[in-house]
């Protein structure tokens, strides 16, 4: 199984909080991941942030650029403190994907 393709989130829980959202895409192609996040201001603008990425047979290390790290840094979903992330890949079908890292557990369905 591929990770490739678009991934709409569907929630984000750790032991301070449990978010449910149908506003952040994870996209991933050919080494190039691109992370978007509906605005709460206009649902019809997004933010992205561009970052590559790496793929191990049970973990994906995400890399962004230092020009969208500031983006990153203050997103509400991503908790981003480093330019570089290293998730453990939970689950991967053809449906659905699981990252995690330290004690956040990222839930995404397939969106194409």
């Amino acid at each position: 199984m591929k990770i490739e393709g678009r991934w709409q989130a569907t929630s984000i829980e750790s032991p301070r909080h449990s978010l449910y959202t149908d506003s952040l895409y994870w996209s991933f192609d050919k080494g190039v991941c691109e992370i978007q996040t509906l605005l709460a201001s206009n649902a019809h603008f997004t933010e992205q942030i561009f970052a590559n990425y790496v793929t191990y047979s049970d973990s994906i290390k995400i890399s962004v650029t230092d020009t969208y790290f500031p983006a990153a840094k203050k997103n509400r979903y991503l908790d981003w403190n480093t330019p570089q992330r290293k998730f453990a890949i939970r689950e991967l079908t053809t449906k659905s994907l699981k990252l995690s890292v330290n004690d956040t557990i990222y839930s995404f369905r397939k969106y194409y």
